[in-house]
């Protein structure tokens, strides 16, 4: 996941460690250290997928090359059978400008489906646990309430996301350049 972060971060613009570091912590994902940001840089610059530009005092700046490019498209459309846990799921969603509208469309619906199976999972175990009251205590049943709750509040935000897609969509498709109209200057 570090990779596909610092690959994002430098997609636009090259950036020195220290301003990766920061990005990172302002992704809010996670605070990555100089121990674990360093060696990822001087992995990822071995592969080619960044290189270093000239450093200006001591500190050297990083951008992507064109490696770097396909590997984060790569990542970035990664689908796996595998549920996706929330962590990657969030990293991947802070750079869906750089995919096309379908397939953010296709990424947001598969969470969906996803989380909609959690959320069945999460009732049915609840309920079981309602059933058994005597034997389970009260703070395992609000942890498994809060389970439900969040899982509906993230299928409800996803919903969102996907309309809010589609509405887009329909826009970009509607202007004359893209619904191969003619533009007529005056």
């Amino acid at each position: 996941m570090l990779d596909l972060a610092i690959l994002g971060l430098l997609r636009d613009v090259p950036r020195h460690g220290y301003e990766l570091k920061q990005q990172l912590a302002e992704l809010g994902f996670w605070k990555v250290s100089f121990g674990s940001l360093y060696p990822a840089l001087r992995r990822l610059e071995k592969r080619g997928q960044i290189e270093a530009l000239r450093a200006t005092g001591r500190r050297k700046a990083y951008r992507l090359t064109e490696e770097g490019h396909e590997a984060f498209q790569v990542m970035l459309r990664e689908e796996s059978d595998e549920p996706e846990e929330d962590r990657r799921f969030n990293l991947r969603l802070a750079f869906f400008r750089y995919l096309e509208p379908a397939l953010r469309i296709t990424t947001l619906e598969r969470r969906r489906r996803q989380l909609v199976d959690l959320l069945v999972d999460s009732r049915r175990t609840l309920r079981e646990a309602q059933a058994r009251r005597g034997t389970i205590d009260r703070y395992t049943l609000a942890l498994m309430e809060r389970t439900v709750r969040s899982t509906e509040a993230d299928i409800a935000w996803l919903d969102e996301l996907i309309s809010a897609e589609r509405v887009a969509g329909r826009a970009a498709a509607s202007t004359p350049e893209h619904s191969g109209g003619t533009v007529w200057a005056k």
